[in-house]
């Protein structure tokens, strides 16, 4: 994984200068922040969110790296939808089916003997995707200066293949790994940007640092 404020190689199709760079990782530290807060309140629990970081890379190595952390090839739950704007991509919130059970537990009655989330609950993820990513996508509006609009998020679930892809076509992955403060949930918020929009995604940043 790229590391916060990391500067690609000059091999790497993304070309960013260091201030580039750290925009990235503070421009989603920002557009994530209000998000996790109303979902706190809205769990009377703290939400911890990691730095930001940041790589070029393909759905198939994401898969690895991020399924090897969600408990290899068991079932994941995702809240995932497309966005569109200066840039596009896919926006997406995974957690494993135990933190699943863990996290909307917050929210609704769980059965305790469940080992994969109902109705109820892939609704109460999707409520919660939806407060994360398109809370997120409406700050980072507001960064750039240019609307992003995304997608009703849509409830998936299956083995992380099957929920982040598999192609090997480059994308920019962007990662804010999740947990509930108990301990008992933790997952990850991905933003995967199209390379074809990378420039528009460049310039974006460029406008945010501006006016950071």
């Amino acid at each position: 994984m790229g590391q916060p404020g990391s500067v690609p190689s000059a091999e790497d199709p993304l070309r960013l200068d260091a201030d580039e760079a750290d925009a990235i990782a503070e421009l989603f530290n920002i557009g994530m922040g209000e998000p996790a807060a109303a979902l706190s309140s809205m769990l009377g629990e703290e939400v911890h969110l990691s730095v930001p970081s940041f790589a070029v890379s393909t759905r198939a190595r994401i898969t690895s790296e991020v399924g090897d952390e969600l408990d290899g090839d068991q079932p994941v739950c995702a809240v995932r939808g497309a966005f569109t704007g200066p840039f596009t991509g896919e926006a997406m919130l995974i957690f494993p089916e135990r933190g699943t059970l863990a996290l909307v537990g917050r929210l609704v009655p769980v059965d305790p003997a469940a080992e994969a989330p109902g109705e109820m609950e892939q609704d109460a993820l999707t409520e919660i995707g939806n407060i994360i990513l398109n809370g997120c996508l409406a700050s980072l509006s507001n960064l750039i200066g240019g609307e992003l609009l995304g997608a009703v998020p849509g409830y998936g679930a299956g083995a992380p293949a099957a929920v982040i892809g598999s192609g090997t076509d480059p994308v920019l992955f962007v990662r804010i790994d999740m947990a509930l403060a108990a301990g008992d949930a933790s997952g990850h918020a991905l933003f995967l940007l199209d390379i074809a929009s990378l420039d528009a995604f460049r310039e974006a940043i460029r406008r945010a640092l501006a006016g950071l």
